[in-house]
């Protein structure tokens, strides 16, 4: 039987052998963890770095998890900038940060998360409240990046933005993730926020479970200066992923994805990969990117996917968004593309969710060759739109909501139903089904 660590990163003592809540330890690091342990984190704790895991084995994971009371631990990537000293006038509402970043910004988050603000792409372009531009942007993508660059955050406020927002959280590029999990790993029960590209990243993850954990605001950072694309993604498999596991969790207010599985020329074929019993809410690329080279037994079921293209990814921003596929439309639930080893892909079961509102977008869509999207089975999903034009893109043309029994007469989707779910209040962000919705076996499980 593995020990178990506890960490308390406010009143922790690394002196202490933190194997008991009354001798926590202030730093996991210090924790000599071995396949089996479990390392605990004191709930209402918030974290400003990254979570490295260490691999189990076998039989044997490494547990990360929390105790006590409270809200979950939180690891964030953003540093405070809400000091109204700090702020100085630089131009008529227009205002400068007088500090040095670590990193690149890529987001700024006001009052913990009602509001973000709006990039633009240089200090005359800000005209509006929340609007933001940093002197450095796109230069972490172009590796021109280094140690002690001095440059600048400048930001739209009527007022100086320290008393104007009761908080400003600036997303930073830092390590490019906020968790990651190679073999044997389980995260449940933590939360991971404000990083400006991804939450969780690994490649070639083996054995993951990732469970009642809570990702937003994560995403942003720039991708190429020139095309105005920006990226960033809740939890991206790179380069293979073998029998991972995500579920329970909510994906809230993601730049791209919420949950992917890409690669490179190189990339190993994802495999045994479950997304199920989650819920997704302002996902600006998607619920679920699917993109190759290639993959087989993934299964997306089960979920709950909200206003796809919704969130900060679309503020400001005039529909379709810049994408790598721009003018196409961008801001679906579930989004299938770039297939390179067609020989290689296996089934893909997309089933029992629940589809609801896209209105930059379609809830499938895919521009793979129709003659792959075989390989895909669809089934006893829960379709509401009412926002747009596009219900689904498949077998090669768009579907508007009036020809959904079109769409099904495809061989997709049979058992589906394009129906209200009748959730019990989407205003307030209450998910759960009423007793009379028409899609009780579809959708996230109530935990």
């Amino acid at each position: 039987m593995g020990k178990t660590f506890y960490v308390d990163p406010r009143d922790g003592d690394d002196s202490r052998s933190g194997l008991s809540e009354s001798r926590a330890v202030r730093h996991y690091e210090t924790c000599d963890v071995s396949p089996g342990d479990t390392v605990l984190f004191k709930r209402g704790s918030v974290m400003r770095d990254v979570l490295h895991t260490r691999d189990g084995s076998e039989g044997n994971p490494v547990t990360y998890g929390a105790y006590g009371q409270g809200e979950l631990p939180v690891f964030l990537g953003s540093v405070p900038a809400g000091d109204p000293n700090r702020w100085i006038e630089h131009k008529p509402n227009v205002w400068r940060f007088d500090g040095e970043f670590p990193s690149e910004v890529c987001n700024l988050i006001f009052n913990e998360g009602p509001a973000c603000g709006n990039l633009r792409w240089s200090v005359d372009d800000l005209k509006r409240q929340g609007e933001w531009f940093f002197t450095g942007i796109g230069v972490t993508s172009d590796d021109r990046w280094t140690p002690g660059r001095k440059d600048t955050l400048y930001l739209f406020s009527e007022t100086n933005p320290g008393r104007f927002y009761s908080s400003i959280e600036c997303a930073l590029w830092g390590q490019r993730k906020l968790a990651d999990g190679k073999r044997h790993v389980v995260l449940e029960n933590l939360a991971f926020r404000n990083s400006g590209v991804h939450g969780f990243h690994q490649v070639r993850a083996e054995q993951v479970t990732i469970r009642g954990c809570d990702f937003r605001f994560l995403g942003g950072a720039v991708w190429s200066r020139e095309r105005r694309i920006r990226f960033g993604n809740a939890i991206e498999l790179w380069d293979g992923a073998v029998d991972v596991t995500v579920e329970g969790s909510t994906f809230d207010n993601i730049y791209d994805s919420g949950v992917t599985h890409q690669g490179g020329e190189k990339s190993d074929v994802p495999q045994r990969v479950y997304f199920r019993d989650n819920l997704f809410v302002d996902c600006g690329m998607a619920s679920y990117e699917w993109r190759g080279p290639a993959a087989r037994e993934i299964y997306f079921e089960h979920n709950t996917s909200v206003n796809a293209g919704g969130g900060f990814s679309m503020q400001g921003e005039t529909p379709p968004r810049q994408s790598e596929i721009h003018p196409q439309p961008m801001g679906h639930h579930v989004f299938i593309w770039r297939l390179d080893r067609p020989e290689e892909l296996g089934p893909i079961y997309i089933r029992d969710n629940i589809f609801y509102e896209a209105p930059y977008g379609a809830a499938i869509y895919s521009i793979l060759d129709p003659a792959d999207e075989k390989k895909f089975v669809l089934e006893r999903n829960c379709y509401y739109q009412t926002t747009g034009d596009l219900l689904a893109r498949m077998a090669g043309r768009d579907y508007r909501p009036d020809e959904f029994r079109e769409y099904q007469s495809t061989g997709f989707d049979a058992g589906s139903i394009l129906a209200d779910p009748k959730f019990v209040d989407p205003r307030s962000g209450e998910y759960r089904l009423q007793p009379d919705s028409p899609c009780p076996d579809m959708g996230r499980k109530e935990s």
